[in-house]
């Protein structure tokens, strides 16, 4: 396969024990549930910022157990039926996101997870995808390749396309182990390294990290 091509992997992802849906699927295994978006909220403390919608009879338990675990900052309902909850919530940032951000791909939502495993449509070259494995690998991330091939989508579109000043900063921000975990250097040095203010920088970092990884059809 031509690995300048962008390529579609599907991949099923096991969650940390320490993450919040961990624990949510071994209290309520038949939980469906699906995550709309994932993106970085406070990139200083590592905190990222998710929507998720489930889908259970005994919603008002569940939502309980996710307020009062330990990896959870803030839960915000947005939207509750009888049998359907949507909500933001603010965690504990895992690897995967970081991992992703490193490698330029794209995940295309929304995420499925059943059964405690996130089901990832992960857009890109075969090389950054194979990069990305390779992470997973070395930081014991439990993952399982189903299917690799060529992407239907096209990915050479605007919306995901950094301008040059956006490039150099994210080129910036990995050379100098920004997305390492544990993290090599933190926000401010960063933002003094480039000449920016620490809240500029956060800013200019989560609009480049909207672009790198959320995929837009």
């Amino acid at each position: 396969m031509d690995s300048s091509k962008a390529s579609l992997a599907r991949i099923k992802i096991k969650f940390p024990k320490q993450i919040w849906i961990s624990e949510i699927f071994n209290h309520f295994p038949d939980i469906k549930m699906e995550i709309s978006h994932f993106l970085p909220y406070d990139l200083e403390r590592s905190i990222g910022n998710s929507v998720i919608e489930i889908k259970h009879y005994n919603l008002d338990s569940i939502l309980e157990v996710i307020r009062n675990h330990s990896s959870v900052f803030e839960l915000s309902i947005l939207e509750m039926e009888e049998n359907k909850a949507v909500f933001n919530v603010k965690t504990k940032d895992p690897y995967l996101l970081y991992a992703i951000i490193k490698c330029g791909v794209l995940v295309d939502f929304p995420v499925r997870v059943e059964d405690g495993f996130a089901y990832w449509r992960l857009i890109s070259s075969r090389d950054r995808i194979d990069q990305l494995l390779t992470i997973f690998e070395q930081k014991n991330i439990k993952f399982e390749l189903l299917r690799i091939g060529i992407s239907p989508y096209n990915i050479e579109d605007d919306k995901n396309k950094l301008t040059y000043n956006e490039s150099n900063i994210l080129d910036k921000a990995i050379s100098l182990g920004f997305f390492e975990i544990p993290r090599k250097i933190s926000l401010e040095e960063l933002a003094n390294k480039m000449g920016k203010s620490k809240s500029a920088l956060s800013v200019m970092l989560r609009k480049i990290i909207k672009k790198k990884v959320l995929f837009e059809k």
